[in-house]
């Protein structure tokens, strides 16, 4: 599975920090600034010549107008432009996630050396599949799909709804190596070994290759666990903030304070997902 766009991107110094570049990189800030340096530049070099003073001042001050319009009147607008791109990215990475997850799982859950694992796996596939439409659900209700509040908490949402696939697809993984090593076969085989009068040296090497595969069992096995954890406090945070929307109020929706704590925990746990992945 491949990293997820930009987690921990909604929170607001991180956004701050994106509408700051977008609004220095556009080609309106970026090329007038461009060619009123040059100007000054000429300036520098060459005295008080007309045409560099034209192009410093003209530049200069189209860039710096700009900026001023771009990043102070129309931050919100600049905001939402970037967080629409973060949530494109996100939802064709779970197109390309949804295409093959549910049949993995689906495989997961009948695996009779962990199926306990594959069945809360998928369990938990429908779970957050049903709390991240209501949260879309919620969303429209309370807000416009214009303002930059929804498009905060709608890429919120979907990043860790997101990080709940990624380790959803990890945990598949993870339960389809394990089906290989039989854990009944292996203390067997120990059991009988250990039951010889005297246990040769090839023996002794045999069951270190055979306990070596138990660890490697239940090191998945405890990563899967892991995995499983994370989802459902990830399920738990959307109980939350989907719980949180329901009590907004007012025909021009605000954020109360329970909804704001809500949204920073699922941005927090998209965060983590990102080194729990790693």
């Amino acid at each position: 599975m491949g990293e997820h766009a930009g987690p921990g991107a909604t929170t607001t110094g991180s956004l701050q920090r994106a509408v700051l570049a977008r609004t220095l990189q556009h080609p309106f800030t970026l090329y007038p600034s461009a060619v009123g340096l040059l100007g000054l530049v000429g300036l520098l070099l060459f005295g008080p010549i007309l045409p560099a003073a034209l192009a410093a001042g003209a530049g200069l001050s189209a860039g710096l107008l700009h900026f001023l319009t771009q990043y102070y009147l129309r931050a919100d607008r600049v905001a939402a432009a970037h967080l629409k791109e973060i949530h494109d990215r996100l939802e064709a990475q779970q197109r390309e996630v949804m295409a093959t997850l549910e049949e993995k799982l689906k495989v997961a859950a009948k695996q009779v050396n962990a199926k306990e694992y594959g069945l809360q796996a998928f369990d938990q596939l429908g779970m957050a599949r049903t709390r991240f439409e209501l949260l879309k659900s919620l969303l429209g209700e309370r807000f416009k799909p214009t303002e930059l509040t929804f498009s905060r908490y709608f890429v919120a949402g979907e990043q860790t709804y997101l990080a709940v696939l990624d380790n959803l697809d990890s945990i598949a993984s993870r339960l389809q190596s394990v089906s290989a090593i039989d854990e009944r076969h292996i203390t067997a085989r120990i059991a009988a070994i250990g039951r010889q009068k005297k246990i040769a040296p090839a023996d002794e090497e045999e069951i270190e290759a055979l306990k070596a595969r138990l660890a490697l069992r239940e090191a998945q096995l405890e990563r899967v666990n892991s995995l499983l954890t994370f989802n459902e406090n990830a399920i738990t945070e959307f109980d939350r903030v989907n719980n949180a929307i329901t009590e907004v109020r007012g025909t021009r929706a605000q954020a109360s304070v329970d909804l704001e704590t809500a949204i920073a925990e699922l941005e927090a746990l998209a965060a983590r997902a990102r080194k729990l992945a790693a």
